[in-house]
């Protein structure tokens, strides 16, 4: 297996100082990351919706344009998999997990407590299927897709 020595060390470096931190300073951490997410989302969660958003549009454009036939590796390779055995496997990996846990967990947690608002009223139903159709529809499968 070839490491690129610069990414590795960095990345573990950085893991291991979150990790040693995390365990160490538990409360001020806890309370760190807090903010840290709070912030994220209140200020950025605009960003996320359009980002994904344009995975999508990328994505679709990707495959009808010139782009959608360029081959990965080289020339001469062949697939190892048919179109219909790599989708059914990411499917099946994609949506296993989701199926098994998600897939009914996620609703219910958005439904008793959602983002913003009341939990267990109708509004929070509403919300609750719009972000689980969001996290496991078309924008979903763009990112998984790039």
């Amino acid at each position: 297996m070839q490491v690129n020595p610069p990414v590795f060390y960095i990345s573990a470096g950085l893991i291991l100082l979150f990790a040693v931190f995390g365990a160490v300073f538990a409360e001020p951490a806890a309370v760190l990351f807090t903010r840290l997410q709070a912030t994220i989302v209140s200020d950025f969660g605009w960003f996320y919706v359009a980002a994904v958003a344009g995975f999508l549009v990328f994505v679709i454009y990707l495959m009808f344009s010139r782009h959608g036939d360029v081959k990965l590796g080289p020339d001469e390779s062949e697939p190892d998999y048919s179109y219909l055995s790599w989708f059914a496997m990411l499917f099946s990996a994609g949506m296993g997990i989701g199926l098994v846990f998600f897939g009914v967990a996620e609703p219910i947690q958005h439904y008793a407590a959602p983002p913003s608002g009341e939990g267990g009223t109708v509004e929070a139903a509403r919300q609750a299927m719009v972000l689980t159709f969001l996290h496991w529809g078309l924008h979903a499968w763009a990112i998984y897709i790039v």
